[in-house]
């Protein structure tokens, strides 16, 4: 009798345990100081952030100004980058800018090469990759040759090749350099924008191989890889919904990427109450899931058919 009850009791308080270690875990991940400054070292670190035209991007650059490092912004449109770095200037006028033109939806080999020499006078310590396209609520049915090639380019092809090519200028570096992912909740359960959640899914999935290929390759000390996913966010991807707990601004959003920083991990939800949002949705049957989620993105489709 007494074995018949000590065996549950046991069960019980183990896994009373576990879920309490894992929520703890869980909320010291919000709550622990981020590690950026260990990158800014030497003299003069650098920051490259991709697709800093707006939204995210932009908002990630005044970031990084306000912790010291002089930013790199690249896009494709010259005129709207020249706009964000005047701005940048005025409000950090210690801090040094450049402007990086490139479209990532059409650059060669030769193009990524050449953008990463051009960086040879410089103390480059971080690569946001950042840049995103084809956000675009319609039915895979509905999705043209040209916009899947657009959101395969822009949000898988790029970043991997800019990567590649930046890893042997961070592996030699005598510091430490850090390359941040911004990948995306829809990679998950996405209807009507499966191009855009899959080619983020890549983000992912290559930070989290690559994290593990640095510990193979004995550089896990020097190069930390961390992927961002970023779920609602307004005054990004054409996003223009009013502020709330769930659908934080851009500069809120940026502001949680940089604080994850020497989290240890390879992937993480960067802001609190996506996360909180996301483990709800996670905890639930998918079908549940499901039926919540779909009609939200029918009616976005049904919205962006009728302003069409």
């Amino acid at each position: 009798m007494a074995i018949a009850f000590i065996i549950p009791m046991g069960v019980g308080i183990a896994t009373i345990v576990f879920l309490f270690l894992r929520f703890s875990r869980f909320i010291y991940l919000y709550l622990r100081p981020s590690s950026l400054s260990r990158y800014h070292y030497g003299e003069e670190p650098w920051a490259l952030v991709t697709g800093a035209s707006n939204g995210i991007g932009k908002c990630l650059a005044a970031e990084l100004a306000r912790n010291s490092f002089n930013v790199i912004l690249h896009g494709r449109n010259p005129s709207k980058l020249e706009n964000v770095v005047s701005n940048l200037r005025q409000q950090f006028s210690q801090r040094e800018f450049r402007t990086a033109v490139l479209d990532a939806s059409s650059a060669t080999h030769r193009q990524i090469s050449d953008l990463v020499s051009s960086f040879d006078d410089i103390h480059l310590t971080i690569l946001v990759n950042n840049v995103a396209g084809g956000q675009i609520v319609q039915p895979l049915t509905n999705t043209s040759p040209d916009q899947v090639d657009f959101s395969l380019n822009c949000n898988a092809r790029f970043p991997a090749q800019l990567t590649r090519s930046l890893l042997p200028r961070f592996a030699a570096s005598r510091g430490r350099s850090l390359i941040l992912n911004i990948g995306s909740a829809a990679n998950t359960f996405a209807p009507y924008a499966s191009v855009y959640g899959g080619s983020k899914a890549c983000n992912q999935a290559m930070s989290s191989c690559l994290n593990v290929e640095m510990v193979a390759e004995n550089l896990a000390s020097k190069i930390e890889i961390l992927c961002i996913s970023v779920a609602a966010v307004t005054e990004a991807a054409q996003n223009t919904a009013p502020i709330s707990l769930f659908t934080p601004a851009a500069s809120t959003m940026a502001k949680a990427s940089l604080a994850r920083v020497g989290c240890g991990r390879a992937v993480v939800v960067g802001y609190f109450w996506h996360a909180v949002q996301l483990a709800f949705l996670g905890w639930m049957p998918m079908s549940v899931t499901t039926s919540i989620v779909a009609p939200i993105m029918r009616e976005r489709w049904e919205e962006e058919k009728r302003e069409k």
